[in-house]
């Protein structure tokens, strides 16, 4: 039993040999929430907010953070009439991986006139640390999705910078089974040097994508980017999806300027409320 402590053989334990994790979270909705299924050590909180209940769902990690070898997933669907707002309870923590990588896998189906919104809070990635994302969007008739994924590389509060570890994020919308946007971003090797280098992310210590998926993407380019002014950040429209970048010195600078694309996107409407506790 203490194989995996003290390996007899004399070589360093893997994350496969110890114990680790298995969450996953499953909702629906139609268009209230008809269906929750959480297995430890995902959660799910349906807060009650602005004298509804279920209009803002906030899902927690028990576990306080993700290591190596452990795997958090999310399903996620919206039918006709369902308009939600998911996000964290706080932010996400990549722990220092042996061999493996922490996966965090995301599906969201949005159907007809339904309008889901994906806000987790930043996702920081410690020295390392290794994480494979996903994230995949299915889109059908006028459906809508805003969703946003951050990335803090290296305790940035602390002064740390990450110098080894790996991150892959992926991302994928399907538009009525048609595959319209993918994209993936990937850190390996010397990710120290890749990340100071001027061509790629140039120092930044943050970064962040956000995409609104809906037929007035276009209508909103203008003032996405006008919004961006004056941070290191750029948006584009592509099948009607309009994808934003951002990348900053630190977490609370990324923020900052996530807060404003934000408001823009949701017509000046407040962040959820676990954003601001």
């Amino acid at each position: 039993m203490f194989d995996v402590i003290s390996r007899s053989d004399g070589a360093a334990p893997r994350d496969a040999e110890l114990e680790r994790v298995d969450g996953a979270a499953t909702l629906e909705f139609a268009p209230s929430l008809t269906k929750l299924y959480q297995r430890t050590p995902c959660r799910v909180l349906t807060p009650y907010v602005d004298g509804t209940w279920g209009r803002e769902i906030v899902l927690v990690n028990t576990a306080g953070g993700i290591a190596g070898g452990d795997r958090l997933a999310y399903e996620i669907s919206l039918r006709s009439g369902a308009c939600v707002t998911l996000t964290t309870q706080a932010a996400e923590k990549i722990y220092r991986a042996l061999d493996a990588a922490a996966r965090i896998e995301t599906r969201l189906s949005v159907k007809d006139d339904a309008f889901a919104e994906w806000l987790p809070q930043e996702t920081i990635v410690f020295e390392g640390g290794r994480l494979s994302r996903a994230i995949e969007i299915s889109l059908s008739g006028g459906a809508r999705v805003l969703a946003l994924e951050a990335l803090v590389l290296g305790r940035t509060a602390h002064g740390e910078r990450l110098a080894s570890g790996a991150i892959v994020d992926r991302w994928r919308v399907v538009r009525n089974g048609r595959l319209v946007w993918a994209d993936i971003f990937r850190l390996e090797g010397d990710i120290g040097a890749q990340i100071a280098h001027p061509a790629l992310l140039g120092g930044a210590g943050a970064i962040a994508t956000a995409i609104y998926a809906a037929p007035d993407a276009g209508d909103r380019l203008d003032a996405v980017r006008a919004a961006l002014e004056g941070a290191c950040a750029g948006a584009t429209v592509i099948e009607n999806i309009l994808i934003a970048r951002i990348t900053a010195a630190d977490g609370a600078s990324l923020r900052a300027t996530i807060l404003k694309l934000l408001s823009v996107l949701r017509d000046g409407a407040e962040t959820p409320r676990v954003w601001r506790s």
